[in-house]
This record gives C-alpha cells, structure tokens and sequence, in this order.
C-alpha cells in the first residue's frame, strides 16, 4: 500500500514538473515560428495602415503564393491585404490572427486549404510551436481537448528549444518569410526562374506519389466547423461580409476518379453554402498541372497565380458578390 502511495504521487510529482517547465518557457520564441510571426508582424502593419474599408484574404500559404491581391484591388476599387500565412498553424489559430484586423464593414475572402475543413483538434507540430512562443494566451480559449492534446503532444526537445535555443532575430534568408512579402502582403520571388530542380523533384516525389486524401478525412462533424461557425458569427455582428472560395491545389486523376475524393470536392461548395454562407468557385477550376506549381502542392508560381487571381475575379464578378 505505502508503494502504490509513493508510486501516485511520484507520478503526480513528475506531472507537475512537466506542466511547470512547460509553463515556463512560454512565450519564449523559437526558430520554428520565427518566419510565420515575422510575416504576420509585417502583414499586420500592412493592415493597420489603412483606414479604409478593406478586402482581407484569410487561409494558409495558398493564397500567400497564389494571390496576386493588386489584380483584386484594381479590380474592386478597395484595399487588399493578403493575411495568409501558414495552414501549419491550424484553423483556430488562423482565424483569430485574422481578427486582430478585421474591421467594421470589411470584406473576408477565405480560399482555405481543404484540410482546414477537417480540422478535429488535432494540433500538428507548427500549430504546438506556435501557440507556445507566440500565442500562449490563446490556450485558454481552446477545448478541452485540445488543450489536452497539445500538452501530451509537448516533446521534451521542444521544451528544450523554448528554453536554450529561444531567440528574436527575423528571418532574411530563404524562401519563406518577412524579406520575400511584398506591400499586399503577397509572397514574391516564385517566378519558374526561382524554382530549382531539386525544389521540382522533391516536389513531385512527395506530392505526385502521395497525392492528398482530404475526401477521406473529411468529417461534417468535426470541430473545425464549430470555430467557422464562431468566425462568421464574429464577422456578422461586425457587418463584415466573409466569402469562402476554392483553395489551389495540384491537379491529381484521384480526385476525380476516387469515390470519396470525387465527393468531397464536388460537394464541399454545397456544404458550406447549406450554412447560410458565400461559397463562389468550384474546386476543379483551381486544381493546375504540377508545372504551375513552385515548392508544394498548394504554393504557386508566379505566371499561375495571375491566373488564379483571374479566376477568383470571373467567379466574385459573376456572382456579383462584392457589391
């Protein structure tokens, strides 16, 4: 009996001490998040700067390489600012960066990746580190659930980083970050120039014989819908207009021809309009040859991202959804 004592409270001991050295590295950033916070710094900025009303694009790096938000601008005569930033980072996380800039009487275009659909509360890597260096705040308006995941998930090499390889210096080198944003808020520097060989091989090894399967993990139930729900209700008490629109995504003959692919990317439009919400586009028309694309499936390249702009406008035109 006085072991199975000790045992308990050996355990509750080093539960405790687990959760205090988490706890006390939070906030402290981290190498991994340095890019993301970086480009959300300058985006807000960007952001803050107009005091008019304004077109905001909301989603992950998609709509970061494949926007190009002068040809919105010029188009419908209001101020665009492309916030897309990572999907990494999850759907909460997103939508409540998004709301530190929207407005009253702003425009929300939200072209997000389809696996935000099935977000479920399932935090991946990036979201963990980033929820902890940049927003630990945030962790108490996550479910149970979820916050339960993230602190079981909690590496003790990411406890570790947060403490000793904890640093601030902005990120000047490579493809992503801050150095290659433009004034919109676009990435720049993704012309075919730019795209190295082993960029496109790695590219097409990874994506070409692993083509995605968001048709199979697609739950209508799952939570991702209840932080949506919470989002347009936030934005409509704001009179702010929210239109969701089709994500690129590399063209792949599943997705087509898979019964459960085929259905979730004819079907998705519906689902969400069967809420009350904007839904223009279909998937298939943002779906491009694997030439079109940069450094992933989803990240465009320049000449492609002029002509998925013009394709978000025919569709916003059509539908007259701007006015």
């Amino acid at each position: 009996m006085r072991f199975l004592t000790f045992f308990i409270f050996f355990i509750l001991g080093c539960l405790a001490l687990f959760i205090l050295l988490i706890w006390g590295q939070t906030g402290n950033p981290t190498k991994m998040s340095q890019w993301v916070d970086d480009v959300y710094e300058k985006k807000r900025n960007i952001a803050q700067s107009i005091k008019t009303k304004k077109i905001i694009l909301v989603s992950g790096s998609n709509a970061l390489f494949g926007v190009d938000s002068r040809m919105l601008e010029d188009t419908f005569k209001l101020p665009v600012v492309n916030y897309s930033v990572n999907a990494g980072i999850e759907l909460p996380l997103t939508l409540f960066k998004a709301q530190e800039v929207i407005h009253k009487g702003d425009t929300v275009i939200m072209p997000l990746e389809y696996p935000m659909y099935s977000y479920d509360g399932t935090a991946g890597v990036q979201m963990i580190d980033y929820l902890l260096a940049r927003e630990p705040k945030y962790f108490t308006k996550l479910t149970l659930q979820e916050q339960f995941y993230i602190v079981w998930h909690i590496t003790v090499n990411r406890i570790i980083e947060g403490y000793i390889d904890s640093e601030n210096t902005p990120v000047t080198k490579g493809i992503y970050g801050a150095h290659h944003v433009n004034v919109y808020g676009d990435q720049i520097k993704t012309e075919i120039k730019y795209r190295s060989k082993k960029m496109y091989k790695d590219m097409l090894k990874t994506h070409l014989t692993n083509p995605e399967a968001y048709g199979v993990t697609y739950d209508q139930n799952n939570l991702g819908w209840i932080y949506l729900e919470e989002f347009v209700k936030w934005c409509e008490d704001r009179e702010v207009k929210v239109i969701f629109m089709p994500s690129t995504i590399m063209q792949d003959s599943s997705y087509f021809t898979s019964k459960k692919e085929k259905w979730f990317y004819s079907h998705i439009a519906e689902v969400v309009r069967n809420k009350g919400w904007n839904y223009i586009g279909d998937p298939y028309d943002y779906m491009y040859d694997k030439e079109l694309y940069f450094n992933t499936n989803f990240h465009l390249i320049d000449s492609a991202r002029k002509m998925r702009t013009e394709k978000m406008i025919e569709d916003l035109l059509k539908h007259n959804i701007m006015l």
